[in-house]
């Protein structure tokens, strides 16, 4: 760690953004300490916040307890701008800000390097940045076969709550990759599925999805908790010509029924190798799989998508949901995709769901299903099994009802 904190005090221009609604909290700023900050500033709205992260500075702080400063909002912008710089959230006397910042920040995929009390101290600070800066090292080749080969890796499941009449419930979950590293912690997709492409080792970890959430799937089925199992399908999957065979002998072996799974699809794959990807969801979709466009609205959408390709549901981005009802434009695209999906017998699944009032404009657009922070963060296995039962004692998952 001290090495760590030796290049960080080297590091010429080194600067710390505070999210924050005034200066009076930060008066030990200067206090003892390593002088790993060369250059500190805040920013007091979001307009602020965004215009100073150009350059990318080395951390930003964010005050959980500063007034009238919404941290939720923070991170969200930080989640669209990808930066690389260190989050660090400053904490007051509000647990439930901090459980809600947390919230968010994973589902937003966003890595908090720590937490600090307030008022912030200059060697708390600069000793958190040193300790993650040694644990987040660049990741090896090696390391990524050393998860497949000692069990490192784990998956989450998000709820998928879909309409029943007033009703909103738990129908479904959508697998998500995490990965338990022994020094670094929980590492989430963004941080290592570059490395593994690279490492020439995607398709043994997509693998690993597939095997486990089948297996779960089939745990769930087996007591009577009928699920719907989302799986991402890579890119590569779509074009390798044995997938489809291992695919239905997985969910033969943990006696899945296809229609319990749904394999989400990513408009950039579909594009590329049409004739064959139109093969393999056409033969997917005979033995009953669902298939869901991903990531819809954004990137390379295309409506000639929606009539070429077998899909059964179109899932509407992040970026797109976010923005509602605020946005009078996302808002407009956002409605009209709910009304064509529904004139060409489709579903329509929002994710990303964060707010309160995002959930009420989809609800009252005729989304059919959602998923978000707002309705549950990504679990593991048992709490996916308490979450549902507990929707099912209130009889509803209205927000309130969480």
């Amino acid at each position: 760690m001290f090495e760590a904190l030796e290049k960080l005090m080297e590091a010429p221009g080194n600067r710390v953004l505070i999210v924050a609604e005034d200066y009076q909290f930060l008066d030990t700023i200067h206090g003892a300490g390593p002088a790993i900050v060369h250059e500190w500033q805040v920013a007091s709205t979001l307009q602020s916040l965004q215009e100073l992260v150009n350059p990318t500075p080395l951390a930003i702080v964010i005050d959980l307890e500063a007034p009238g400063f919404d941290a939720v909002q923070a991170l969200e912008l930080l989640a669209r701008l990808r930066l690389q710089s260190q989050i660090v959230l400053l904490k007051g006397g509000d647990v439930r800000k901090l459980s809600n910042a947390m919230r968010a920040a994973s589902a937003l995929s966003l890595e908090v390097a720590g937490t600090l009390e307030r008022p912030l101290m200059m060697n708390a600070l600069a000793m958190l940045l040193a300790r993650h800066s040694a644990a987040s090292a660049p990741i090896s080749a090696a390391e990524i076969k050393q998860a497949l080969a000692g069990n490192e890796l784990l998956l989450h499941y998000q709820p998928i709550v879909a309409r029943l009449g007033e009703r909103w419930l738990v129908r479904g979950v959508e697998a998500l990759i995490r990965w338990q590293h022994p020094r670094r912690g929980l590492l989430y997709p963004g941080q290592f599925l570059k490395v593994a492409e690279t490492a020439g080792q995607l398709q043994a970890l997509t693998d690993f999805v597939f095997d486990a959430a089948i297996h779960q799937a089939g745990l769930w089925h087996a007591r009577g908790l009928e699920l719907t199992m989302a799986i991402n399908l890579a890119p590569t999957l779509v074009r390798d010509g044995g997938f489809l065979e291992r695919f239905m002998r997985t969910l033969n072996e943990n006696s899945v029924p296809p229609e319990h799974i749904t394999l989400e699809v990513i408009e950039a794959a579909s594009l590329q190798d049409r004739e064959l990807v139109h093969d393999v969801l056409s033969r997917l979709r005979l033995h009953g799989v669902a298939l869901s466009l991903d990531d819809f609205g954004t990137g390379y959408s295309s409506l000639t998508e929606l009539c070429r390709l077998p899909f059964n549901e179109i899932k509407i981005d992040r970026a797109l949901i976010n923005d509602v009802p605020d946005v009078r434009e996302a808002s407009t695209i956002v409605a009209a995709i709910i009304d064509l999906a529904h004139r060409l017998s489709m579903r329509v699944c929002g994710e990303g769901v964060e707010t309160q009032v995002a959930f009420d404009f989809l609800a009252e657009s005729g989304c059919d299903s959602m998923q978000g922070v707002l309705i549950a963060k990504p679990m593991r296995a048992l709490e996916i099994d308490e979450f549902v039962a507990r929707a099912e004692a209130d009889q509803s998952l209205g927000i309130a009802a969480r």
